[in-house]
This record gives C-alpha cells, sequence and structure tokens, in this order.
C-alpha cells in the first residue's frame, strides 16, 4: 500500500466516531477497499485513480471515474458503491447520474434504473441523454410504445441523434414494423455514416429476405471495424443461406482464424460438410470443435451423433445422443436418434 495514503487513511482511522461523520467513514472503507483492489487486479488505471484521491479525498469526479473502471472490470457493486458517493458529494452534475444508471442496467435491476431516470427527467428536463436512456428501458421491457414517445422527445432536443433513430428501428423491428425499422436505420446512416451497428442491421433485415443488398451493408460494416464479429458470420451465413456453400465455408473459415471462439462457425461448418459435402470426417470436427467450446451445445451433440451414426460408429452415436438427454431430458429428436439405431 502506498505509505502516504496508508498514513492517511489510518490517521482518520484511528480518529474518534464523533470526529468522523458518516460520508468520511463511508469514503475511508471503500478506499482502502479500492487500494487493497488495485494490487490484487493489478490494475493501473485502478491504482492511479486511488493515487489522485489520497490528495483530493472529496473529488465527485474521481469517485465517479473509478466507478466506471469497475464497471469495466465487472465489479458492480464497488462501482455502484463509488458512483453513489460521487452523486451524494456533487448532485448537479448530470453524468455522475448517467453513470448510476449505467451501474444498475449492468446489473439489471430495472426498477432502480427506472427510479433514477425518473429523478434526472425532473431535475435534467432538457438533457437528451437522459431521455434517451429513458426510452432504452422502455424498449429493454418492451413497453414499445412509451419507448417510440421519449426517442420521439429525444429528438425534438437534438433532431440529428443517430442514436435515437437506431433505437427506434430497432423497437419497430421488435414491434413487427420492418418498414419503419428500415427506415429508421437508414436514417440513422444519414446522420452518421460511420454507425457500424446501423449497417449490419440494414444487413440483418435483407438477409432476413434472402436478398444479396445485406451484402453491401455488411462490407460497410466491415469497411468501418474489419474485425466486427456479427457482420462476419452474418455475411458467411447469409452464403450459406443462399446455397453458396463454397463461399460460406471460405467466410466461416476466414472469421476462424482471428475469431476462434465462435461455436456457431463450427457447428455451420460441420453442417455444410455433412449435408452438402458428404465429408464426414471434417464433419465430426467441426462438431467437436463446437462443442469444445460449449459443452452444453445440444444441438452440436445431435449433429455429431447422426454423423457418427453415417460413419457406422454405434457406440459414439448413442453417447452423442444420450448427452443429449442429459442437458436436455425427453428431447425427441435425440430419442428419434437412439430408436434409429436399434
Amino acid at each position: 500500500m502506498n505509505s502516504k495514503f496508508a498514513a492517511l487513511l489510518f490517521s482518520s482511522v484511528l480518529l474518534s466516531c464523533s470526529q468522523a461523520g458518516p460520508d468520511e467513514k463511508e469514503m475511508i472503507k471503500l478506499n482502502l477497499r479500492s487500494d487493497s483492489l488495485s494490487l490484487q487486479l493489478n490494475s493501473p488505471d485502478l491504482k492511479a485513480v486511488n493515487k489522485k484521491l489520497v490528495d483530493d479525498p472529496n473529488n465527485a469526479e474521481l469517485y465517479d471515474q473509478r466507478a466506471n473502471i469497475y464497471l469495466k472490470l465487472k465489479l458492480l457493486e464497488e462501482a455502484l458503491n463509488d458512483s453513489k458517493l460521487a452523486v451524494r458529494i456533487d448532485s448537479s452534475i448530470v453524468d455522475y447520474y448517467l453513470s448510476l444508471v449505467d451501474i444498475y442496467f449492468a446489473m439489471n435491476n430495472t426498477r432502480m434504473v427506472k427510479e433514477t431516470l425518473l429523478r434526472m427527467e425532473k431535475k435534467f428536463p432538457d438533457n437528451q441523454e437522459v431521455v434517451l436512456k429513458l426510452a432504452e428501458l422502455y424498449f429493454l421491457v418492451k413497453q414499445y410504445q412509451d419507448a417510440i414517445t421519449y426517442i420521439n422527445k429525444s429528438l425534438r432536443i437534438d433532431e440529428s441523434q443517430s442514436k435515437a433513430y437506431h433505437l427506434k428501428g430497432n423497437v419497430y423491428l421488435e414491434s413487427g414494423d420492418t418498414a419503419k425499422a428500415l427506415s429508421s436505420f437508414q436514417t440513422a446512416i444519414e446522420q452518421d455514416n460511420a454507425f457500424v451497428d446501423a449497417y449490419y442491421d440494414l444487413g440483418m433485415l435483407y438477409a432476413s429476405k434472402k436478398d444479396p443488398l445485406a451484402f453491401d451493408y455488411y462490407a460497410n460494416a466491415l469497411r468501418l471495424n474489419p474485425a466486427h464479429e456479427q457482420s462476419l458470420y452474418a455475411r458467411a451465413k447469409l452464403y450459406q443461406d443462399l446455397e453458396k456453400y463454397d463461399e460460406a465455408i471460405k467466410g466461416y473459415t476466414a472469421m476462424l482464424q482471428t475469431i476462434k471462439t465462435n461455436e456457431l462457425c463450427h457447428y455451420n461448418l460441420g453442417a455444410i460438410y455433412l449435408e452438402v459435402k458428404n465429408e464426414y470426417q471434417l464433419a465430426l470436427e467441426q462438431f467437436t470443435k463446437a462443442i469444445e467450446l460449449n459443452s452444453n451445445y445440444i444441438e452440436a451433440y445431435l449433429a455429431r451423433g447422426y454423423t457418427y451414426a453415417k460413419l457406422k460408429d454405434i457406440p459414439s452415436a448413442k453417447a452423442d445422443y444420450n448427452m443429449c438427454l442429459k442437458i436436455q431430458p425427453n428431447y425427441e429428436l435425440a430419442i428419434t436418434g437412439l430408436n434409429s439405431l436399434k
């Protein structure tokens, strides 16, 4: 522990309780905990903000910074404590409340997200981020009309917000209005022509109709972010859906060169080798890799069991079908597979 930091904190701890208010004692406790965590986690960012707090222990911005560091580290309770403290020290800064909302979102505490945002709406009525966060909340809890109401309110504050149009597109998409979803995603791109997720979502809309125009939108997303995993996968999957199997194999294989943890790529490669190419050993390899990445991947066990059956390896086929039943009892496809081996 930093000697200056330790001296400051322990001298504070030795003060009588009557001399230290609740906030001061809380800061002492939080800072001791954070200093310990910075050593355990070997986090330079956490260590740096702790060092600044030694000289400025009542600085709300520093507690907000540390809360966001904790959030990135998925230390949600620590993030929440620091975020609340930042708001208590200075309740006039909207960004501190927004950090608190992000933490509640990460904790899946939608009740506190809503309570905090509604208080913020009264305190900061013209803040676009606050209004848009409320729209996001209503979207997540599937209150779509309320989501649209707050999106429109946000756009009245600033009509050029690409994020608002993108969110509106997702609301319409989940509501089943694909025409309005398409229009909203396109407007998001008009406002920000570097909006990767909007290009991807447009690609997915066209891909759902097996429209090759989807490739253009995936290409734009990948031009902006060559490592965009969703677009890489979706492009290869569209080739597969369009029965362009060699292009699909190339797409999945290229993706797996850099993103080695996508079990869906391995599963789909296995399906192509099994059902189209009749290359059973290659299919087995791919299904096995998918299972190695996800030990509960029931469809991969089923497909591998079927492949073993094609190769007349009955014990291995039985083992995989039984594994399906262990994951999901009464899984009909596995039962059918087992019966076919008799």
